[in-house]
């Protein structure tokens, strides 16, 4: 019962100390800040307690130590059964094992080309017009206008 309780009370004090920060903003607009402040103060303490009790507690190792190479590496030569090989992918990290893993299966991946579907037709400039553009009847309105400008009266 006093493990559940040690669980529960991180969570229940963050929860209190949310819904008090929501509930203190409510307070302080319609009451005043006499009562909001207070409340606020308060809502914000429970809040850092409960991330203080959230934190995981420290876990007591009950394994066994792992043993260090050398002492593998003396016990397989005392033995005679197990070659230095074995004895070093026995002492691999789960990392270091995923990596070893990851790094087999990218060798075996095969590349492809960087190659478009269509490299002929997809050339840039390709589609462009190269002819030379010729003013439109939009410009006879500006011509006017900025000949009016130099017309002496």
């Amino acid at each position: 019962m006093k493990k559940l309780l040690l669980k529960l009370i991180g969570p229940l004090f963050a929860a209190i100390g949310v819904f008090g920060l929501a509930g203190s903003g409510i307070v302080w607009n319609f009451l005043g800040r006499s009562l909001g402040l207070p409340s606020t103060v308060a809502s914000l303490v429970v809040l850092m307690l409960g991330v203080v009790l959230l934190r995981p507690l420290a876990r007591t190792s009950t394994s066994l130590p792992k043993p260090s190479p050398s002492s593998v590496l003396s016990e397989s030569v005392a033995t005679g059964s197990e070659s230095p090989v074995a004895a070093s992918e026995q002492a691999l990290t789960t990392a270091e094992s995923i990596a070893r893993e990851l790094a087999e299966s990218q060798k075996l991946v095969d590349t492809a080309p960087p190659v478009n579907f269509a490299p002929e037709i997809l050339l840039p400039g390709q589609g462009v017009p190269s002819r030379k553009r010729r003013p439109g009847a939009s410009l006879k309105r500006y011509k006017t206008m900025a000949g009016e400008l130099f017309v002496t009266k």
